[in-house]
């Protein structure tokens, strides 16, 4: 039954992000996700972020919403 899980490679640089002995899926890794978000406006980060500044990624990880220099959260 495990080689029914789908095997999912990152669309953007084809890392693995998932094993899996069936069809393939993509999606989007980590290294990805960050560097995606990292090039966002900082207001719509803002808008979409989490009172505690931070984004959560899909796999649960926290994107921390940069500053503007001389700003105070």
């Amino acid at each position: 039954m495990g080689q029914d899980r789908l095997m999912v490679i990152c669309a953007w640089c084809d890392a693995v992000v998932q094993l899996g002995g069936g069809p393939v899926s993509h999606g989007i890794c980590t290294n990805c996700a960050v560097s995606f978000l990292s090039r966002l406006p900082v207001e719509y980060l803002r808008s979409i972020a989490e009172p505690d500044g931070t984004v959560t990624l899909f796999s649960g990880v926290k994107f921390v919403v940069p500053t503007v220099s001389g700003e105070s959260k």
